[in-house]
């Protein structure tokens, strides 16, 4: 069985936020955000409210083989320039590795298919190691550098900016796809 057989994104439900709190409360991914704040449940529903009401964002949980493993997060869908943001997260701490991986793969699948957009960007805090290398080994092109864009801990932090288009992720999903299959499942 493939594994995209497996990999599935839900709309976010009422029932999963207290559960979404709680991954993106976590400091390792607090530390990745621009907001690093520890998040009130208060301000979880008023997201939740405004995200319901959104014709620009969409949030889905990423479950594998029936498991919540993380979230998508697809914000500022621009209609007339067919673009939009993307975010995502590995929340659940007991993931199998690749399991970042397959959301990744399973999220740009299910944006450049379900929404009408030609392209995705990104933008990766500048220390976020991790997130860079993410990007280009899924075929994402850096388009810019913002730099000293933030301030954290006292220190100014660069933004590094990435983008793909739909034809880039065409060319590309297939040999992911194999790479996927031949490591992690």
């Amino acid at each position: 069985m493939s594994f995209k057989n497996k990999a599935e994104l839900k709309e976010v439900q009422e029932k999963d936020l207290k559960l979404i709190l709680d991954w993106r409360n976590q400091e390792w991914i607090r530390d990745c955000m621009y907001n690093r704040e520890v998040i009130s449940m208060e301000q979880h529903l008023k997201w939740f409210e405004k995200l319901q009401k959104s014709e620009t964002s969409i949030s889905r949980i990423f479950y594998y083989g029936g498991i919540p493993y993380g979230i998508l997060n697809v914000n500022d869908i621009d209609k007339v320039n067919k673009r939009c943001e993307w975010g995502f997260y590995i929340g659940s701490e007991d993931a199998l590795r690749g399991m970042g991986t397959i959301l990744g793969f399973t999220s740009l699948n299910y944006i450049f298919n379900h929404i009408p957009v030609r392209k995705i960007c990104a933008e990766v805090i500048g220390s976020n190691k991790k997130s860079i290398s993410f990007h280009r080994k899924m075929g994402f092109v850096q388009e810019g550098l913002l730099r000293k864009q933030i301030v954290r801990d006292g220190l100014d932090v660069d933004i590094v900016l990435y983008g793909m288009f739909k034809e880039e992720w065409s060319k590309k999903s297939a040999r992911i796809q194999m790479k996927i299959e031949g490591r992690y499942v």
